[in-house]
Parts: C-alpha cells; structure tokens; sequence
C-alpha cells in the first residue's frame, strides 16, 4: 500500500548535484516529490542521516534550485546506486518551484496519453 500523501513524478530525470562537506556528487533525479527525491548516481552516496543540499536546474533558463535534504536511505542498484533524499526546510519559493515542476510534467503526459 503506497504510505506516500504528497503527489510524485517518476520518472522524473534531471541532473542533480548532491553536495555535503567538500564533496560533490553528480546525480539523476528518478523520483520528486514536495516532500523529497529519490536520485540516481555512480559513487556511493553519503550515509543515511547527512544533511546535504541538492541542486537543480528544474527549468533550463533559471539558475540551478538549492535545496536543503536529509539522506534517508542509500543502496546499490543495478547500475551505480540509488539514496532516498527529504527536503529539510524548504521556504515558499522553494515549494513553488517543486509543484510548478511537478505540475508542468503532469500536463506534459496529459497531453502525451
């Protein structure tokens, strides 16, 4: 049974940074939600636990998103690995561009079904 209350895209793919202390990790968006991301990525990603920020261009004429998260979960797949992110914090600028994307994806396969 899905636990989930927040509507979600996936797929959803767009690259991604995820950034904590010195390191940055280069990553694929597979899943987005209000409420976080689920990411893509060669490396191994950080611990469960570590603050991390994720950026994100979600529309290519805009600067990439900044956006603090939570590392919940991280696993190998069968390709790279994968890691469950939270968003920690967000403003109301932050969560206007989450559901403007998620919104702009949902017309798109409106329009493709």
């Amino acid at each position: 049974m899905e636990k989930r209350s927040l509507a979600r895209i996936q797929p959803f793919i767009a690259r991604c940074v995820i950034a904590w202390e010195q390191r940055r990790l280069v990553a694929y968006i597979t899943d987005l939600s209000l409420g976080g991301v689920q990411v893509a990525c060669d490396e191994p990603p950080p611990p469960p636990e570590t603050d991390v920020a994720l950026e994100a261009r979600f529309d290519p004429r805009a600067e990439p998103t900044r956006l603090t998260a939570r590392v919940r979960w991280g696993k190998p797949a069968k390709r790279g690995h994968a890691c469950g992110l939270t968003f920690e914090g967000l403003g109301a600028e932050e969560e206007s561009i989450l559901q403007a994307v998620i919104e702009r994806v949902l017309r798109q396969a409106d329009r493709l079904s």
